[in-house]
């Protein structure tokens, strides 16, 4: 990964976040900006800050399904999770049907009968019982494809949570947001919240575009990227 450009601002709010979250002050990022505006490698700078710091890591991605896969960034999260973090999912029944040897899939008409109030709670549990090992961040990224359940389980997190060692950080595209798009309610209600930041990026400035440009100019083309109607 190469050295970010342009976004100092921006990452001293998430170093800022995650300094809170490391003093026992659970909060939470939403960082917006249109497509390709550089959202994700912000958050993946944070990511690695928070990794070097001894945070707990968790990142999941939605995807442009709908409303068919229940919870998919937490499943997601817990794909690649280590034997601990596994250990303290499985221990939560309602979570461990998240994992990818779980029976979820198997099982899909169950979902209908899992209560909100079961899987908020576990969920709620086991960020909680991670946070008193070491501080927790918790990526969700692509929030514009979230499902309902995902909606709401950020929802409930980010008002639940108070002096747990826990940073959110969820990205979304404001390009997507149309105007009755149903993300938008739930960033109107988080943004309220005390401990809600909005971090919207915006173009790079001239003076970064023209650093990045001459990082790229700086290496050589390897052979292997030149085309052949290019000899």
């Amino acid at each position: 990964m190469g050295t970010l450009v342009g976004r100092d601002a921006e990452l001293a709010r998430l170093r800022g976040l995650l300094h809170d979250a490391a003093a026992g002050r659970t909060v939470t990022g939403l960082v917006s900006g249109d497509a390709g505006i550089g959202k994700s490698r912000l958050v993946a700078e944070a990511m690695q800050i928070a990794e070097r710091d001894g945070f707990t890591v968790l990142c999941g991605q939605c995807a442009e399904i709908g409303d068919s896969v229940p919870y998919l960034p937490f499943a997601d999260a817990f794909r690649t999770v280590p034997p601990h973090i596994e250990k303290a999912i499985k221990a939560r029944p309602v979570l461990s049907r998240l994992l990818p040897d779980g029976d979820g899939h198997a099982q899909e008409a169950d979902w209908a009968g899992l209560t909100r109030q079961q899987m908020f709670g576990a969920a709620l549990s086991l960020l909680s019982e991670l946070a008193e090992a070491s501080p927790v961040l918790l990526v969700i990224e692509d929030l514009h494809w979230a499902d309902a359940t995902t909606r709401h389980l950020l929802t409930f997190l980010a008002r639940m949570l108070h002096r747990e060692r826990v940073a959110i950080i969820g990205t979304y595209r404001t390009d997507d947001l149309h105007r009755r798009h149903p993300l938008r309610g739930v960033i109107e209600a988080l943004v309220r919240l005390p401990m809600v930041a909005l971090i919207e990026l915006g173009p790079l400035s001239a003076a970064a575009l023209a650093e990045i440009l001459a990082n790229v100019e700086s290496f050589p083309v390897p052979l292997s990227a030149v085309t052949l109607n290019s000899l």
